[in-house]
């Protein structure tokens, strides 16, 4: 038998892996020191993403609504955008959709996107929905109070190039929200075009006994897989978006140099892994924690 056919027989059995999409990016990553605090935002820090074309790390804080952009290594805050005319203060999520625009999920499962401010001494972010340059989306509401959507991630080659959106809805139940125009090429923000919504797997299901809550993702654009953090078990999982689970990387507490609630992850510089949470008891300030790709 040829070498080739004993390979993919043997992979057939399970006996060795097939070369699918089971192999994980995270398998090659590791941990870049310890924690270190974001020494320019207090408390309440509940999301991150990278913004390629402005070099910019954007995260934001859900108790003050507020915006921070810091530099592309995640040291330097260079400014403070306060959030007005939202629903309320609580916006738990962020995702850069390509140039000037985001989108910020809101604890009732309002997604708003806008257009970041681009003089350097703007330091307002209006979002009224009865404004031109603001989009609202409706998700189905949450069946319980404070377990609306915490985590935003963007595919931007999805959906013939218009972009997919994925929203996160924390717990009870689990669920993860695809939303994406219904005419192929359409960009979010064109509200003329019918936005469908589905979920393109039972998170609920899928996660159960791994994840005890959805707190964060980043869309990878290496694999067109989730990226998903857990705040509550501690844990990224790298899932397809058949519901499989790929991979865990197991994330450290506080007392192994690491962060006490991960609440964001994005892709950095270099593939890098940036993940931020909220302070333990005793920290003041909310801190980061950066994994590296290594190897060849």
């Amino acid at each position: 038998m040829p070498a080739i056919a004993v390979v993919l027989a043997l992979a057939g059995c399970g006996l060795i892996p097939a070369p699918d999409d089971r192999a994980s990016p995270l398998d090659g990553y590791r941990r870049d020191g310890r924690a270190f605090p974001l020494a320019d935002v207090g408390p309440d820090l509940s999301g991150i993403t990278y913004a390629p074309e402005l070099r910019r790390f954007l995260l934001i804080q859900n108790g003050g609504a507020r915006l921070y952009e810091y530099t592309s290594d995640l040291r330097t805050r260079t400014r403070v955008l306060q959030l007005r005319g939202g629903p309320s203060n609580d916006f738990e999520a962020i995702a850069w959709l390509g140039g000037s625009r985001i989108a910020l999920a809101h604890e009732l499962n309002h997604v708003v996107l806008v257009h970041l401010p681009q003089a350097p001494d703007t330091y307002d972010l209006e979002l009224d929905p009865s404004r031109d340059d603001v989009v609202e989306l409706v998700l189905p509401p949450p069946s319980r109070s404070n377990r609306g959507l915490e985590g935003l991630c963007f595919d931007p080659d999805g959906n013939a190039g218009g972009g997919i959106l994925f929203a996160l809805q924390e717990s009870s139940p689990r669920r993860i929200f695809r939303l994406q125009r219904s005419r192929p090429g359409t960009t979010l923000d064109a509200a003329a075009v019918p936005l469908a919504i589905d979920e393109p797997f039972d998170a609920e299901a899928a996660l159960e006994g791994i994840a005890e809550d959805l707190s964060g993702c980043a869309h990878d654009p290496r694999t067109g897989r989730l990226l998903v953090v857990s705040e509550r078990s501690s844990v990224l999982l790298d899932v397809r978006l058949d519901g499989t689970v790929v991979r865990r990387l197991r994330l450290p507490g506080v007392l192994r140099g690491g962060a006490a609630q991960y609440e964001g992850v994005a892709l950095g510089p270099g593939a890098a892994l940036y993940l931020v949470s909220e302070p333990a008891s005793y920290q003041r300030t909310s801190r980061a924690v950066v994994y590296r790709p290594v190897g060849p």
